[in-house]
């Protein structure tokens, strides 16, 4: 039974990423004529790490914890309690289920090179940091202070 949904959620998320490849595959294969002047590799490489930026353009906190996470997923529910009790401690967090557009579109265009595939997965966007997997509220607090603490 366990299997069968740990199956299920592995599916779910390759199809999350396979959208999010779809929607960015003109930033992966530009589109440029042949003979077209190639940005430099730094202003290309800058465009992709300046995660706190590009958050930012969203209206969103860099110091916010992207928490990536699906509904289905057993280990993202046991996390939602622990963010819960960080956000009543004044952590703020930024809640990006699979199935809302609006945070799939922040997440796959200013973290795309930071996704794991797998849930849950948090991303500091201050420093471009991120972990994947349950973990303690010590650990997650630990955590969320790298991206408060960076400015």
């Amino acid at each position: 039974m366990v299997s069968n949904k740990i199956k299920i959620a592995s599916s779910i998320t390759a199809i999350i990423m396979l959208a999010i490849l779809i929607v960015n595959i003109d930033k992966l294969i530009p589109s440029n004529p042949p003979n077209a002047i190639e940005q430099p590799i730094a202003k290309l490489t800058e465009d992709l790490t300046d995660y706190a930026a590009c958050f930012s353009n969203y209206g969103q906190s860099p110091s916010a914890v992207v928490f990536v996470h699906s509904n289905s997923c057993p280990h993202c529910r046991s996390m939602m309690p622990i963010i819960e009790e960080l956000e009543d401690e004044g952590y703020q967090f930024f809640w990006a289920e699979g199935s809302d557009s609006k945070a799939e579109e922040i997440v796959s265009t200013c973290f795309s090179n930071l996704l794991s595939g797998y849930v849950p997965q948090f991303i500091c966007p201050n420093p471009g940091e991120e972990e994947t997997g349950e973990m303690s509220k010590a650990e997650l607090k630990s955590f969320a202070d790298k991206c408060v603490s960076v400015s």
